[in-house]
């Protein structure tokens, strides 16, 4: 019996030990996930530079479809599974990428709108913003900015 009980305390204390390895591991690879700061991208026929919370919110919810000079909104975003669409949907829209699709889906299947066009990466959906009149997408600010320097290199 005692060393059943031996047995028993030594398995608790190596489960509590794996258990603060794995918590440790966890904070110290999170932020990392969610710690990119993400940039609204839109084409250059857009004449709104800044947007609030509730527009963005509006826009990619597709309560907004339409800009205020009339244009059609088309809107690009990452697959849902992706980390960084979910980063996007919890710190801009304040919801879940499900949420998200819920909306989407019934307002396509409503026949109020289009559902929003997905791209499998920042550099694809930074392209179809700015060949897209009316369109609007997010990346990552350090993304953008690398793109940035690359078209003023091969400007000069």
């Amino acid at each position: 019996m005692a060393q059943m009980d031996r047995l028993l305390t030594v398995n608790i204390r190596t489960s509590i030990y794996v258990l603060n390895i794995l918590i440790i591991w966890c904070f110290m690879f999170m932020p990392h996930a969610y710690g990119q700061t993400l940039t609204i991208v839109t084409n250059e026929s857009v004449n709104q530079v800044s947007f609030s919370q509730s527009e963005i919110r509006q826009i990619f919810s597709a309560r907004k479809q339409f800009w205020d000079d009339g244009s059609k909104i088309t809107v690009f975003v990452l697959e849902p599974s992706s980390m960084l669409h979910k980063q996007f949907c919890k710190q801009n829209l304040n919801m879940f990428p499900y949420q998200l699709e819920r909306l989407w889906h019934q307002i396509t299947y409503s026949g109020q709108g289009d559902p929003p066009l997905i791209k499998k990466s920042q550099a694809a959906m930074i392209e179809a913003v700015l060949s897209t009149p009316g369109a609007i997408g997010y990346a990552e600010d350090g993304f953008v900015e690398q793109l940035s320097d690359k078209a003023r290199e091969e400007a000069q």
